[in-house]
């Protein structure tokens, strides 16, 4: 299946690179453009025990790659998964924000 993960902090890099391992051609997004580029040499964004070696696999095996662009994310997709903040107002809502930039 072809799968883009848009949010590579913590939840969406380690779920990327996962699903990757499964199989799945997965497309990691984010606005961070130092996290696009390190997820596509190889190497993992975050200090994760395990993670850097899913990634390198993912991509070597042309299952994981990152963009910076929805657009090419969400066409090139059967699903979309939203892994990106929703913290706290200060009357206790959720703040969802980072969902509607999506």
């Amino acid at each position: 299946m072809k799968i883009s993960v848009f949010g590579l902090g913590y939840v969406g890099c380690i779920s990327a690179a996962c699903l990757a391992k499964e199989g799945h051609t997965v497309m990691g997004v984010d606005i961070n453009p130092d996290k696009v580029k390190e997820i596509n040499l190889g190497k993992s964004p975050l200090l994760e025990k395990g993670l850097e070696e899913l990634i390198a696999k993912g991509v070597a095996e042309g299952n994981l790659r990152a963009t910076s662009d929805p657009k090419e994310a969400v066409i090139n997709s059967d699903i979309s998964f939203l892994c990106v903040g929703t913290p706290s107002n200060h009357n206790g809502s959720i703040d969802i924000e980072f969902l509607e930039r999506v």
